[in-house]
């Protein structure tokens, strides 16, 4: 390696811990850890955060495949896949809707209701962990301005779908897809439980 370029390398990896990409998911790391931890000592260890992102989304009445596809901005196939997993968990059943015999209904069990509850309370530890942290005002800047980006990224590429061709918005859709199922959350192993 040259000089010049082995220069600008030590730069950049001296400045490394304050890119942008490096800070967030350092922070989720944080969010994961802690939610893993919690959600293992209740006794859930196999799930997805694509479990939870689904789980969010079904109305308390029941939700259809298209409508949480819709909402998720993924495909048909992708919740399809979701709902089988958190049904063979126990954590959903499904129904043929009533006004619809085309249309599957999906619905949170007592399990799941359990489960998500038990993410609600999650995100409350995390939050109380960051404001150790940070503190409370601090936390809620950081919050205002997550919030902010996610909300600019969310439209864009709500406008960009809205305008693109449908093979640009295939891509999108498939992107989105990767992102909400694949990103698994780690179990704790049960060795490994902090009481």
């Amino acid at each position: 390696m040259d000089k010049e370029l082995k220069e600008r390398l030590e730069a950049f990896k001296a400045h490394r811990n304050r890119i942008m990409g490096r800070l967030l998911s350092r922070a989720f790391r944080i969010v994961v850890d802690v939610s893993s931890q919690k959600l293992a000592e209740s006794g859930h260890e196999s799930y997805r955060l694509g479990h939870l992102v689904l789980m969010v989304h079904i109305d308390l009445d029941g939700s259809t495949i298209n409508e949480l596809a819709a909402v998720l901005g993924i495909t048909k196939q992708a919740v399809s896949k979701i709902v089988k997993e958190l049904q063979e968990q126990g954590y959903v059943e499904t129904e043929k809707h009533p006004d619809d015999a085309r249309s599957v209904l999906v619905k949170i069990t007592n399990k799941g209701a359990r489960f998500t509850l038990e993410w609600q309370s999650c995100t409350k530890v995390v939050d109380r962990k960051f404001e150790e942290i940070l503190g409370a005002e601090r936390l809620e800047i950081l919050k205002d301005i997550l919030v902010d980006l996610a909300d600019y990224h969310e439209n864009k590429i709500k406008e960009e779908l809205t305008e693109a061709s449908e093979g640009r918005r295939t891509q999108w859709l498939e992107i989105l897809q990767q992102k909400t199922v694949n990103y698994p959350l780690q179990s704790v192993p049960k060795g490994d439980k902090k009481k």
